[in-house]
């Protein structure tokens, strides 16, 4: 006798299948406010307040990833006519206010002498790392900049690392230099290096040398009491050059003729020409080496792991995504104190601003010392003696 085949009944089916499409109603409605806003065609009418922000988010991230305003305009077009021009000059400020969300970690290169109570730091840079564009800005701070001092007063900032240790500020040195910049500059770091000017030289003869390339021959000098005129002429030639320890040294620290924004621009070059010299000579395997080696030339608060991770990420960088900032004329001015010192300051806040705004846009480092394509080479002669 054959079994009797089971039958569901229609009703069961019906509940079912209204189950069924009551959850995929239901995913779709959750997905549909849970997924990331990607749109680029979207109405004004269809973004919440929340979803807006997002949205401008959004295009401000692609438009530093394209390099191009012009698309940037096209993802806004779907706005009012009469509000485009604002709505992009948003996006641009946001490209400013990203330095707040960056991982920022400040370089301080110090002039520790033997013998000397007190030091000056006179390389200062903050390096953003931007993980979700893997863009690098390097902004350099010039030495001479004229800021408040919590608790002490005016000064020049590459004294405030010395301040911060002798009052024995919380954190030291490097944390009331983090403070000073993000209370001056309106950027925040979250983690220090601090490096002596003789750890430099150490480093770079480690690495066997790093090359520079220039356009234009480099006359500079420095103050030498015991030389004939007071001073030491020194020059490089044109064309790509190599440099040991102690030449490298000097091309980060020497700037009577050059001055100080020249000084920065260079130390922005070497830092990449030690990154170049440092892919070739396979770093990241010598790391625990070199940290444990230079131990007594750096501080820091970063852990060798840390550091390992920063290698990794430096060394899958693409050349057009590192980026270098001098802040300009335009941007400080000098300034004689009461007590008859130079020094420099803020001279415009809307030009600062539109400085950090444009960060990631501004030359690579890769181009430093070279001229701009279709311009002619404009040397400096050598300077009188």
């Amino acid at each position: 006798m054959t079994p009797a085949k089971s039958r569901i009944k229609p009703w069961v089916w019906i509940v079912l299948l209204s189950l069924l499409a009551g959850l995929l109603v239901g995913w779709l409605l959750i997905g549909w406010w849970l997924w990331p806003v990607q749109w680029t065609g979207a109405l004004p009418a269809d973004l919440g307040p929340a979803d807006t922000e997002k949205y401008f988010d959004l295009v401000a991230e692609s438009y530093l990833l394209n390099q191009d305003a012009k698309l940037a305009e096209k993802r806004l077009a779907s706005f009012p006519a009469s509000q485009q021009a604002a709505l992009l000059q948003d996006v641009q400020k946001r490209l400013a206010h990203r330095l707040e969300y960056t991982d920022n970690y400040l370089v301080l290169g110090a002039d520790q002498r033997p013998g000397w109570e007190s030091w000056r730091t006179d390389s200062i840079m903050i390096v953003a790392i931007d993980p979700k564009t893997e863009q690098v800005g390097i902004i350099s701070i010039p030495r001479d900049l004229y800021v408040d001092i919590p608790g002490y007063g005016q000064e020049r900032i590459n004294s405030v690392d010395y301040i911060g240790e002798k009052k024995k500020y919380p954190g030291g040195g490097p944390a009331l230099a983090a403070r000073v910049i993000s209370d001056t500059l309106g950027i925040p770091t979250q983690h220090h290096v601090r490096i002596q000017m003789e750890g430099l030289v150490r480093l770079v003869d480690a690495l066997g040398g790093v090359d520079v390339t220039l356009d234009c021959p480099l006359y500079e000098r420095t103050p030498e009491e015991s030389a004939p005129k007071g001073y030491i002429e020194w020059s490089l030639p044109a064309g790509t050059v190599h440099l040991n320890g102690d030449a490298a040294k000097k091309f980060a620290t020497y700037r009577y003729v050059t001055t100080d924004f020249g000084r920065t621009q260079r130390q922005q070059q070497l830092i990449w020409a030690i990154r170049n010299r440092a892919l070739q000579g396979n770093i990241i395997a010598r790391l625990p080496e070199l940290w444990k080696a230079m131990s007594d030339v750096f501080t820091t608060d970063l852990t060798l792991v840390d550091a390992i991770k920063l290698a990794n990420v430096g060394s899958k960088l693409k050349p057009s995504n590192v980026h270098g900032l001098v802040f300009s004329p335009s941007v400080m001015k000098d300034y004689l104190t009461d007590e008859g010192a130079m020094v420099l300051v803020v001279k415009d806040q809307a030009a600062l601003d539109k400085a950090k705004e444009e960060l990631f846009f501004r030359k690579t480092l890769e181009e430093l010392g070279k001229s701009e394509a279709g311009k002619p080479k404009q040397c400096p002669p050598p300077p009188k003696p």
